[in-house]
């Protein structure tokens, strides 16, 4: 039997690789990264890719990792008919899917990937089309052998309303890429090239991710509002949804010179975006893990985030904390940083400490981990079933 023989043929859900939901994308691009770059010899990988990029993958990804093709289609589609499809094609014996199982995949052992169940508790956040569309995440979870999802917070609210699997639930955090870093690590024509390119003001307050009612950038707003005194503006790094409520108090407060929307920020300006703020704001008020913060926390930036959900596992005591229905309060935590050098720079050396505790190649090897064991577990289960009675 050859060595190749004797590696567990392991399929990556990897269709968002290159591009897709802008958080699957970071997550499944940085995890897929550090799985090759660990080089593991107990296993040989498979990836599932959208077709459109085959050109790309072919020239981006090493010989030794199979790359199957797929359709663009919805992925709970792609993952109950065209992965397991596949996964019998190539005889693969572990798959890891993003979000959605399949009810039909026979013979492999089907570990789900499931970022976060927020709609269950807070539906309100959600379209009734995504709320309709997730449930079915819910449906087909029941149907895998393992689910692993991004913090215990997360866990919990899954057991919470009966989500489990036959080897249970496990934990594994998100990492933070190491490209972000303090600003000393960056070069004057860098910063000045940026700060033209965004018309960024000597002092901002910055919030990176979705603008959407979740991530509650109104009470943010509101907050900006009691701190014009500071001469500081709030940068909004992301896609903006339909918020008309944001919008609406942006006008009635005559606060468009105060804030500046960039919309998409390529992964090369964020670095540095992170890096040259004064302070960090994330007030959302459900989060499954809530990366930003993490690495505006690694780029040397103190943050005040929401005291809810799973902000307070995920940052610790390196956070300053708000009530994100209390506009006050937030304001108040943000002038805290202001006004306190002390604080500010133990909240900057405390946040870098906490940065450190996550990283993408320790998630990768988590993961690939709890592979071997559901698949060893598996593996000695069919033997001791196999086994006559006496």
């Amino acid at each position: 039997m050859s060595n190749r023989d004797l590696k567990i043929r392991v399929g990556i859900d990897a269709k968002w690789y290159f591009d897709g939901p802008p958080s699957g994308h970071m997550v499944v691009k940085n995890l897929v990264d550090e799985i090759i770059r660990a080089d593991d010899d107990r296993f040989e990988l498979c990836l599932f890719l959208v077709s459109k990029n085959k050109a790309r993958a072919q020239t981006h990804f090493p010989a030794h990792v199979k790359l199957i093709f797929l359709p663009g289609i919805p992925n709970l589609l792609s993952n109950l008919f065209l992965v397991p499809l596949m996964t019998w094609l190539y005889n693969i014996e572990v798959v890891l899917f993003q979000n959605f199982g399949s009810a039909w995949l026979t013979g492999a052992l089907k570990i789900a990937y499931i970022h976060d169940v927020l709609f269950l508790d807070y539906p309100q956040y959600y379209t009734k089309t995504e709320v309709s569309y997730f449930k079915q995440m819910v449906r087909f979870a029941a149907k895998a052998d393992q689910i692993i999802t991004i913090s215990n917070c997360e866990k919990e609210r899954m057991q919470k309303h009966g989500i489990n699997a036959p080897l249970g639930i496990n934990v594994v955090y998100h990492g933070i890429n190491r490209a972000f870093r303090p600003l000393h690590a960056y070069n004057e024509n860098d910063i000045i090239t940026l700060e033209a390119k965004y018309n960024l003001p000597e002092n901002y307050l910055l919030y990176v991710g979705r603008v959407n009612i979740r991530k509650n950038l109104t009470g943010l707003v509101r907050a900006l509002n009691m701190l014009k005194k500071f001469d500081l503006k709030l940068v909004i790094a992301g896609e903006r949804g339909v918020y008309p409520e944001l919008d609406e108090y942006i006008a009635a407060k005559q606060l468009v010179d105060y804030i500046i929307f960039t919309g998409h920020v390529p992964e090369a300006d964020l670095h540095l975006l992170y890096a040259r703020a004064k302070v960090f704001c994330f007030p959302s008020y459900a989060e499954g893990f809530g990366l930003p913060p993490l690495e505006a926390m690694q780029c040397g930036v103190p943050v005040v985030v929401s005291a809810r959900t799973a902000m307070p596992e995920v940052c610790g005591t390196a956070a300053l904390y708000a009530n994100p229905d209390d506009e006050r309060e937030i304001a108040l935590e943000i002038e805290l940083l202001l006004t306190d050098p002390v604080l500010y720079n133990e909240k900057v050396y405390q946040g870098i400490a906490q940065a450190r505790k996550f990283s993408w190649a320790k998630a990768a090897n988590e993961i690939l981990t709890l592979i071997t064991e559901a698949y060893a577990g598996r593996e000695n289960y069919s033997e001791a079933q196999a086994q006559p009675r006496l």
